[in-house]
């Protein structure tokens, strides 16, 4: 019983070292002028606590940028809501098969005590349109 748990173990160690889980600056939208293209040009995916601006790009991965209205809340909501989302991003981007800017847009209200788990299941399902919607 020990090997087999060891095994597993092992194989779950090895597939996340191959996977790449980090946020780099490369993968996030900066400029004004990449998310009004975005906004403007991109397709509208909504969830029940996100919306999602996606839009092809011609680079080697995708990228994320992240737009928390003070709807949501004080500053401290609103910095917990940009940390969830971009966690979430980062630990489920191998879903994507297409290489996309997204903007992503927490709805209000986003509550404080909300857990990753609840935000992670609809933005994979968001995630999965995305690769229903760009793959050819």
């Amino acid at each position: 019983m020990v090997f087999v748990v060891f095994v597993v173990e092992l194989f779950w160690l090895r597939l996340c070292c191959l996977m790449n889980f980090r946020f780099t600056k490369a993968e996030r939208l900066t400029l004004k002028k990449e998310f009004e293209r975005v906004f403007q040009d991109g397709k509208v995916l909504k969830d029940a606590k996100v919306v999602l601006y996606v839009m092809a790009n011609s680079l080697p991965h995708s990228r994320l940028g992240l737009v928390v209205s003070k709807k949501v809340g004080n500053a401290v909501r609103r910095n917990r809501a940009k940390r969830l989302l971009r966690e979430v991003y980062r630990l489920n981007k191998h879903v994507l098969t297409m290489h996309v800017d997204m903007i992503a847009i927490p709805r209000h209200p986003f509550s404080s005590d909300l857990k990753r788990s609840d935000v992670e299941d609809g933005f994979k399902k968001l995630l999965l349109k995305i690769n229903e919607a760009f793959c050819p």
